[in-house]
């Protein structure tokens, strides 16, 4: 509620400092939000009162919005308001005390534990950065992979060993035709990502293909061009953990990863499955708008990773706008929004198997191409010409078209015509005069059907206007 009253908490220990903001409902404390920040370096040796002015403007930098609308209340047992508000005050505080001067802070006396317990149990169990480098620099992840290939599908087993010992492990099964080689690619890509997920500073992976581990290693030389760019990837995510070793051990080792990549790839083994991959991923779009050839992404790229302009003036100043709107991180295109989150850039010949899938896939239900447009979004992708594509996509698919409702209304604008029919038309001559025939008739009015060549006639003694209205 705006102007509603919060409590702020902060608690100060060797190497780390915390804080939560607390609000008060019928004498009930419901926390709102929390912050723990590591002391680096110089931090660690400030005096306890910088300490806890330096929780208290790390968390009004961070916390800026409830700052602005709130009146914050500070407990604290500690003479904070006198330190703060000391005019001969000098370094850090009076700079500090100057920028959380536009904020509604008081500072009051903390006469009961309350909420300090959860921020002294946030700053007890948050590590120190230093040790935490230290433990994980020596520390190794173990990795297990194995892949499994059949006839139209295959699967891969990843097992990560943590350095005390626990097992995670992880199968993920593929939905396409693929060679062992790529399987045993597929699954070192996934342990190496499932690695890096979880922050692991160093690994050792442990895998029993020969070739593949040979060709990391570089003992064995890659010359297949899908193989290339596996290797490629592989090497890529190589460079961001300090240290990684490729080990080829004997099948017999790697028993546990082996039978749960045969698992992953058995058809009823599939509620078992922890992922479903539809394509190969030196396909995805993330190798293909970097090494791939040039597309609208890789002015954007340019810009974002090395600074390169275009030559124009125009084109330069166009383009340092545009890119504000992307941002680019390990190395894929993303598109910032401001009320949905990143979304993956494509290049266009990628779109078309995005369309695909959303469009008529496993939960697509062949909607519309403006249903469509925000479909895709919905799923995290994004291409300049999405909308134009998906109207193409939905007027060309067959199963749309052949179970579409049927427009009664025409297609073009009526033509008026003169008569319903353009053939219902009668043609009228008058012949005459023949001789004097019976009862004086000498004249005679003939009338033909255009279509139907049908021949009407009648005799007449004299033309006369009301004579060839009759016989009309």
């Amino acid at each position: 509620m705006l102007g509603e009253e919060l409590y702020l908490y902060l608690a100060v220990f060797l190497h780390v400092v915390s804080s939560a903001l607390i609000r008060e409902e019928e004498k009930v404390q419901k926390p709102v939000y929390y912050i723990s920040r590591a002391l680096r370096g110089a931090e660690g040796m400030y005096p306890l009162i910088e300490k806890l002015a330096f929780a208290l403007i790390t968390t009004s930098r961070k916390l800026r919005h409830y700052f602005q609308v709130h009146v914050i209340n500070v407990m604290t047992d500690h003479p904070f308001k006198k330190a703060m508000n000391k005019l001969e005050a000098a370094g850090r505080l009076i700079q500090w005390a100057v920028e959380l001067s536009e904020f509604d802070i008081r500072y009051q006396l903390r006469n009961a534990i309350k909420a300090q317990a959860l921020v002294d149990f946030i700053a007890e169990f948050t590590p120190n950065h230093e040790d935490l480098e230290e433990i994980e620099g020596n520390k190794k992840w173990v990795v297990h992979v194995d892949g499994s290939s059949m006839l139209y599908a295959g699967g891969i087993r990843v097992v990560l060993q943590s350095p005390e010992g626990d097992k995670l492990n992880y199968k993920v099964r593929l939905q396409y035709q693929t060679t062992n080689n790529e399987m045993e690619y597929e699954a070192l890509l996934k342990g190496l990502e499932l690695a890096k997920s979880i922050e692991a500073g160093s690994v050792l992976v442990l895998g029993d293909s020969q070739l593949v581990i040979g060709q990391v290693n570089g003992t064995c030389e890659a010359k297949k061009d899908r193989m290339k760019m596996y290797l490629k990837k592989v090497l890529r995510l190589v460079k961001k953990f300090k240290e990684a070793n490729f080990v080829q051990i004997p099948r017999e080792e790697n028993i546990e990863a082996n039978t749960l990549a045969k698992e992953a790839s058995a058809n009823e083994a599939m509620d078992k499955i922890d992922e479903i991959q539809y394509m190969p991923s030196i396909d995805l779009p993330e190798i293909l708008q970097i090494e791939g050839e040039e597309n609208w992404m890789t002015p954007i790229v340019s810009y974002l990773k090395d600074g390169r302009l275009l030559e124009g003036k125009d084109e330069a100043r166009k383009l340092r706008v545009k890119s504000a709107r992307y941002v680019l991180m390990d190395e894929v295109l993303y598109k910032r929004g401001f009320s949905q989150p990143y979304l993956r850039c494509l290049a266009l010949d990628k779109s078309n198997y995005i369309l695909r899938e959303v469009h008529e896939g496993a939960c697509g239900n062949h909607s519309g191409a403006r249903s469509l447009v925000h479909k895709v979004i919905r799923s995290g992708y994004y291409w300049p010409t999405i909308q134009a594509n998906a109207k193409a996509y939905v007027k060309v698919c067959d199963q749309c078209q052949r179970f579409s409702n049927i427009p009664r209304q025409p297609s073009e604008y009526l033509t008026p015509m003169m008569s319903p029919w353009p053939f219902a038309q009668w043609g009228l001559d008058i012949l005459g005069s023949f001789p004097t025939g019976t009862r004086q008739m000498k004249f005679l009015v003939v009338g033909i059907d255009y279509f139907t060549e049908q021949v009407e006639a009648e005799t007449l003694v004299k033309i006369t206007k009301q004579n060839v209205k009759n016989f009309v």
